[in-house]
Parts: structure tokens; C-alpha cells; sequence
């Protein structure tokens, strides 16, 4: 009784396990969160982290709109980090305290490096000359060019899903990049209208639209997490059939005899029975020596009994055969 009762506990932690893992299973959009952006400090001048992370904002921003991610939080994770050791520390009752281990996790990283990012100026002349002048007349133009190189990653073995390169211009007014760049994030951004009045800002926005229109036509593989997880499940799956089979294979005991037509056997609901299951029993056969010790003992096929009453380790069954049944006969799924 002691290897059936283990082997129905094995069998229902199992099962458990394979349930908390199939309700665990996410069906939602894939997963994405943006890396700050890197600069070319070549090609942009005066490049800070903080205006690539204000960039990666507007990126967050544009990439959420589209729907084909879930987007996940990049650029304040140290705000996210304080709030949770505020609650470590005491601050925060236990009940409304966030706990480690809640984040989700990512599928895919969209990595940028900004070429271009700035505005230059010219003069355009409109022939002529000014009077009193030595000049010709002509106006002064600011032209902002803005280039992304992008790439789309697999974060679960780094392999490269798309790589891109969105481009935009624009004229109109200047935009101090320099000023736009101190704190955390800078004031390059969507909600800053200084910068989106600006040439530069109508540049950028352009070239994060572009972004997310080439983004959103990405034919997206199943990411690497994802299909670790299912193979994961798979396995169990496997193992749970594995162990319902072990235990259905687990020969049982008749205990008692309640008349010739009803019996009680050592098999149950954790073995994996219900009621309707028929199983084979067997008659225990003894050889006996001369001085009456037995030597040898054999099953003989007795019949077969159907279960109608199944608690977890036992059950009542109907016996359909012409042997009188003993307690301690053999009883098996097949």
C-alpha cells in the first residue's frame, strides 16, 4: 500500500505542476522592450545617454500604438527597482508591497544607433544685391536630418529578426540639442512641444513613424522564449502521461470480499481510475514443498471487475466471473 500511495502522490504533483504550468501560459502578444538608443558621436554632436534614452521614449511611444507588441518598460527601471525595495525596507505595508520576480519577461529587443541627429544650416541666395551692402540678397535656412539604423533581436538566443534604417528631413526652425539633453530622459520627446515645433523634432518623428510602419510588417518567428516554454511543457506533459501510465500499470490488491458479485480493491482515483474502468484479476496459485512452505506462486487469469464506487486509493468493483475471489488476489489494468 505504502508504493501506491507514493506513487499517487507523485502522479498528483505532477498533475499540479502540469496544471499551474498551463494556467502560467501566456497567449498575449509577444513581448518587446527598447534599448536606449547609442549615438554616432562622429555624426552627433555633443551626444549624451540621456538623449538616447529620451529617444527610446518616443520609440516606446510609437511602438505601443501599433499593437503588434507588449511593450515593456525600459528607461525607468531604476524608479521600478526603488519601488520594490521600498517594500523590502518596511515602507510599504506587505499586503500592498510589489514582490522580486513579477517583471515580465522579453521576447524581442528593438536596439537603435542614431548616424544623424541635428540641423545645419545655409543660405540660400535670391540674386541681387542688398543697397549699402556688399552682400547678395539671401535667406538663411535650417535643414534637420535625423537617421536611425534599427535592428529587431531575439533576446533568447540573440539572433536578429530584421535590421533597418529609417531616415527623415526637415526644414524650419532650430532645436538646441545641447540644452535638450540634461537630466534624466533630456526633453527630446513627444510631449516637449519646443522640440516637436522644431525642425528637428518633425525629423525625428517622421523617422520614428517610419520605424514602426516597417515594424509592424515584420513577420515575427515564434521568439526562442516562447518556444522554450512550450517545449518545457511538452516535457511535462510527457511526464504526466508517463506517470499516469506507471500508475495505471501499478498492479492492485483485492482487500476485502463484500459477497460473490462485489469486491474492494487497493486502486483508485490517483492511480488514474474512475468508475466504468474494467481491470483483469487474478487468482494467487501456491506451489508447496513437502514440509508445506510455499516455493513458487503464480497469477492465474480469475475473471474481470468493474469499478462503480472510486475514492482516491480504493474502489468498489462488480466481479463477472465464477471463482470464489479471496482478499490478496492480483487486480491490473490489463
Amino acid at each position: 500500500m505504502k508504493r501506491f500511495s507514493y506513487l499517487g502522490g507523485l502522479l498528483s504533483f505532477v498533475l499540479s505542476i502540469g496544471l499551474l504550468s498551463a494556467l502560467a501560459e501566456d497567449k498575449s502578444q509577444p513581448t518587446l522592450f527598447v534599448a536606449p538608443l547609442d549615438g554616432d558621436v562622429s555624426q552627433v554632436m555633443g551626444w549624451q545617454p540621456a538623449l538616447g534614452e529620451g529617444l527610446a521614449e518616443m520609440l516606446i511611444t510609437e511602438l505601443s500604438r501599433i499593437g503588434k507588441f507588449q511593450v515593456l518598460e525600459s528607461t525607468a527601471l531604476k524608479d521600478l527597482a526603488s519601488e520594490i525595495k521600498l517594500g523590502e525596507s518596511g515602507y510599504v505595508s506587505e499586503a500592498e508591497r510589489v514582490e522580486k520576480g513579477g517583471w515580465a519577461g522579453a521576447d524581442f529587443m528593438f536596439r537603435g544607433k542614431v548616424t544623424r541627429f541635428g540641423s545645419k544650416q545655409e543660405t540660400v541666395g535670391l540674386g541681387g544685391f542688398v543697397p549699402l551692402s556688399r552682400g547678395k540678397l539671401g535667406v538663411k535656412v535650417n535643414t534637420a536630418d535625423v537617421r536611425i539604423d534599427w535592428r529587431l533581436v531575439d533576446v533568447y538566443n540573440r539572433k536578429v529578426i530584421k535590421t533597418g534604417s529609417a531616415t527623415a528631413s526637415h526644414q524650419g526652425t532650430s532645436f538646441d540639442i545641447g540644452v535638450a539633453v540634461q537630466g534624466h530622459g533630456g526633453n527630446i520627446g513627444f510631449k516637449n512641444q519646443e522640440f516637436m515645433n522644431s525642425a528637428l523634432g518633425k525629423a525625428t518623428a517622421k523617422a520614428v513613424t517610419n520605424i514602426a510602419e516597417e515594424v509592424v510588417a515584420v513577420n515575427l518567428p515564434e521568439s526562442g522564449r516562447m518556444r522554450s516554454k512550450a517545449e518545457a511543457g511538452a516535457k511535462q506533459q510527457a511526464a504526466v502521461q508517463a506517470a499516469a501510465d506507471a500508475a495505471k500499470q501499478t498492479p492492485g490488491k483485492v482487500l476485502a470480499v463484500v459477497n460473490k458479485s462485489t469486491v474492494v480493491v487497493s486502486l483508485g482515483s490517483r492511480q488514474g481510475f474512475k468508475s466504468g474502468d474494467k481491470l483483469k484479476i487474478y487468482a494467487l496459485e501456491e506451489t508447496k514443498n513437502d514440509k508445506g512452505e510455499v516455493v513458487f506462486t503464480e497469477e492465474k487469469l480469475a475473471g474481470e471487475v468493474t469499478l462503480d464506487s472510486v475514492q482516491d486509493e480504493k474502489s468498489k468493483a462488480t466481479y463477472s466471473g465464477t471463482a470464489e475471489v479471496k482478499a490478496g488476489w492480483t487486480v491490473k489494468a490489463n
